[in-house]
């Protein structure tokens, strides 16, 4: 014990140093996996720019691609019209798997990383605020209150320099209220000079029967599918990307 106290004693005096020898490999360990990532995984170079605007060619998501036989890439591409984005169509289609994905790129083009697309641009992005299913569990909370605590932030902290993720917000209720509680979210943000990017994904199609606002800054997108009546398969069979619609 004795000489277990001189030791501490000892390299206590060097704390400091220790201390900041320890964070600079800690840095020097995480720049590196994102470099053997980035290189492994054929990522390229964001840039970044002050004007708000999303440009990705091609986007992937890191971790799908890695478990699946062939990953489609897709592009996103939000200006200043079409700041919302709503995505609708059927299960397993791809739609939080798009949506998640952009968000990944965006954060990780924040961190210094590069990013799983061809080409990728966008403007500094202060937030991203998520209303996604949630995975764990609690004893004071329903899944329905987390999905409204999480809208209730976004609604609160969202600026024009968000970007803000709706997936399938509405369905853990009734449908009359779903749909009214999605459509006046995505109301809330239609009437904004400068309204954050807002990604969403729903199944309560009925939202389309004039809940919402009539708006350049509303775009609607569907996932593509080839229904059964239009090629030989009795299934439906997904393409998993995202055709953008002139109308609703």
């Amino acid at each position: 014990m004795i000489v277990m106290g001189h030791l501490v004693s000892r390299i206590l005096q060097f704390s400091v140093h220790i201390t900041k020898a320890v964070n600079f490999a800690d840095e020097v360990d995480c720049l590196l996996s994102l470099a053997l990532v980035a290189r492994q995984n054929n990522y390229t170079r964001p840039n970044l720019t002050a004007e708000k605007l999303l440009d990705i060619k091609n986007g992937r998501h890191v971790l799908q691609e890695m478990i699946v036989n062939q990953f489609i890439p897709n592009d996103t591409k939000i200006l200043d019209e079409g700041r919302v984005v709503i995505i609708s169509g059927p299960n397993y289609s791809g739609k939080s798997i798009y949506i998640k994905h952009v968000a990944l790129i965006v954060f990780l083009s924040h961190i210094g990383s590069f990013v799983p697309a061809d080409e990728a641009t966008m403007g500094l992005t202060v937030r991203i605020l998520c209303a996604t299913s949630s995975k764990f569990m609690t004893a004071e909370q329903s899944t329905f209150m987390i999905d409204l605590h999480q809208v209730g932030r976004m609604l609160r902290h969202a600026t024009s320099r968000s970007l803000c993720l709706l997936d399938e917000f509405g369905k853990g209720t009734l449908t009359e209220d779903g749909i009214g509680l999605l459509g006046g979210t995505i109301n809330y943000f239609v009437p904004c000079n400068d309204p954050p990017k807002v990604l969403v994904c729903t199944h309560l199609t009925e939202i389309f029967n004039n809940c919402l606002l009539k708006s350049d800054k509303i775009k609607y997108s569907t996932m593509s599918v080839v229904r059964p009546d239009e090629f030989a398969e009795a299934t439906i069979l997904y393409l998993y990307y995202p055709d953008t619609c002139s109308s609703n």
